[in-house]
């Protein structure tokens, strides 16, 4: 989905510079638009002879488009590709179901929940932004539950609306993008059965986003080597492996992000991680053994985003939480009910510790080993506003430094300005316990705090 807009969006910086305007955009976008400028002046763009829409031959164009990535991967599709043309006024409503549908709780409970572990501030109308920013990245999509590709003809219209210095060229340039892109999606559900693997993981954010980083970095990849079977020889060399790696660094360190007003930045690089780190992993697996090396990783597609972020540690094996450690629904409280349980994982605990201010939050975050975090909320209502959510979270480090470095920096995190904690975080050897509402909750006019934090218990069956 995601790169469909990217292009478009750096189309437009191209007619922006060749009209004389500056540009306001990041470093690195202005690099993709260098880079698609070239390729709109030399590749040898195709766009349909008969001028049709792409709404009027969406099944051919689908069918071509299956053949330039069997090629590019080597891997053959078991049948066609199902498509489909879904209207931008339809486009809201399928995202904002697709929003809600796969999370471990209702979404405002599941949303009070990251905000209480302190991953940002409550957001009023969050999930209405959130489905303005996904649709906003949208020119199409695969589907792996209905087997079936989807396209947004309105937001293909609007792209070559926006270009009419590049004409037909940008069209076709995103069509054949945002296809292979896709259809690489297809041909994965056909490799890997997605729906039921996706549903597996639904009590793993840590395990969800290293399965997405590997779809969509292969899917990225495949997208620029097929658009590199468009280019003259000359013109190959400006769209290499480090091309890419470069836009996707510059993409990471700060893109402005069409329709993201509003949105908690955690879910803006939330959404960007797939892309840039699975992008990375993908062409460090493939400078080591080429495609084989990709397909290879099929037998055990990554597992925590600590492989995503870390391709030169493949086959080290972590150290996890021991059984008696892992909090569970044993580990809620009287009177308090079980939300979801979840596993964070390396990249989400470098994003809290980046905003806890701590020095070198992603080296910290490297010291992660395994993590579990159980979240409850009261059994009963405690007045009017929503119910405040408490969670007991574990994980554990590299080694007991790590463990106490860690803390603290979550210490800071959950200081208050009246004194109290937000939630007590305790350093146990190699472990640490975050600790929101083990006692009962009880009224108060700051509700998102409103759980008496306690002193650490023992790990159950300690």
């Amino acid at each position: 989905m995601f790169p469909s807009t990217l292009i478009q969006k750096r189309v437009r910086m191209i007619r922006e510079r060749g009209a004389g305007r500056p540009s306001i955009r990041s470093r690195g976008r202005g690099l993709l638009a260098a880079v698609l400028a070239a390729i709109v002046a030399t590749a040898a763009a195709a766009p349909d002879p008969a001028g049709r829409p792409i709404a009027e031959r969406l099944p051919e164009a689908v069918a071509g488009a299956q053949k330039v990535v069997e090629k590019v991967r080597g891997v053959p599709f078991p049948g066609k590709v199902a498509s489909a043309i879904l209207h931008e006024k339809d486009l809201r409503r399928v995202l904002g179901q697709k929003l809600v549908e796969d999370l471990p709780a209702p979404f405002p409970r599941y949303a009070a929940s990251l905000a209480a572990v302190g991953f940002f501030d409550p957001e009023p109308l969050l999930e209405q932004k959130l489905t303005t920013l996904y649709a906003r990245q949208v020119a199409g999509f695969y589907d792996p539950a209905k087997k079936k590709f989807f396209i947004v003809p309105e937001r293909m219209a609007e792209t070559a609306a926006g270009t009419p210095e590049l004409g037909l060229s940008a069209e076709a340039l995103l069509e054949d993008t945002l296809l292979a892109h896709e259809l690489t999606h297809a041909l994965q559900d056909r490799r890997l059965d997605l729906v039921p693997r996706l549903k597996a993981l639904h009590d793993s954010s840590d395990g969800l986003l290293a399965l997405e980083a590997f779809l969509e970095g292969e899917a990225t990849v495949v997208m620029m080597d097929a658009l590199l079977t468009r280019l003259p020889d000359e013109a190959k060399e400006l769209v290499g492996a480090e091309t890419l790696t470069t836009m996707m660094s510059g993409l990471a360190a700060g893109a402005t992000i069409e329709g993201g007003e509003g949105v908690p930045p955690f879910f803006v690089k939330e959404m960007l991680f797939p892309y840039v780190g699975g992008t990375a992993w993908i062409q460090a697996k493939k400078k080591v053994g080429g495609w084989p090396a990709v397909d290879a990783a099929y037998a055990r597609p990554p597992r925590t985003t600590s492989e995503i972020l870390h391709p030169d540690r493949a086959g080290t094996a972590r150290v996890v939480l021991d059984p008696g450690d892992r909090p569970s629904a044993a580990s809620v409280p009287p009177g308090m009910r079980l939300l979801y349980e979840d596993t964070f994982g390396e990249w989400m605990l470098g994003e809290l510790l980046e905003r806890a201010g701590a020095a070198n939050a992603a080296a910290l975050a490297a010291e992660w080993q395994d993590d579990r975090v159980v979240f409850f909320e009261p059994k009963e209502s405690l007045g009017a506003g929503p119910l405040p959510v408490g969670f007991v979270w574990r994980m554990r480090l590299t080694s007991p430094a790590a463990a106490k470095r860690i803390a603290a920096a979550l210490e800071r995190l959950y200081e208050r300005p009246d004194g109290r904690e937000a939630a007590n975080v305790t350093a146990m050897a190699d472990r640490v316990e975050v600790v929101r509402g083990r006692m009962t909750a009880t009224p108060g006019p700051d509700r998102t705090l409103s759980f008496q934090p306690a002193a650490s218990a023992p790990p159950e069956g300690r």
